[in-house]
């Protein structure tokens, strides 16, 4: 147990002791971590596939974006709906065809 001996780890330790000390006394509520308000890995690329499967036509990223949060009954940053939109109209095998300027549909659909 040679890093307990070390004194910055000892300092650290005992600033640490402090903090949750403070944190037991307060009334303060629980902040939610940060990872709270995240999806599961996979469901908003299955949603926005689903959005797009059943689009009369092709959609615009803004129009995908807000389908996919009606979908899934929460919050979705749009850079991820974009990040994936981009990148699943490129490399060997896409599965989106882009269209224009933020305009997208699925591979086989017209």
């Amino acid at each position: 147990m040679r890093g307990y001996s070390n004194p910055e780890i000892q300092g650290r330790l005992r600033h640490l002791a402090e903090k949750l000390d403070q944190l037991a006394a307060s009334d303060a509520a629980p902040r939610p971590s940060a990872r709270a308000g995240r999806t599961r890995n996979g469901l908003v690329p299955r949603a926005i596939e689903k959005v797009l499967t059943d689009a009369a036509g092709p959609m615009r990223v803004c129009d995908i974006h807000a389908a996919v949060e009606d979908l899934l009954c929460a919050t979705v940053p749009i850079p991820t709906v974009n990040c994936w939109l981009s990148k699943s109209a490129q490399g060997d095998h896409p599965r989106l065809v882009r269209l224009g300027h933020g305009r997208y549909r699925l591979i086989g659909s017209c």
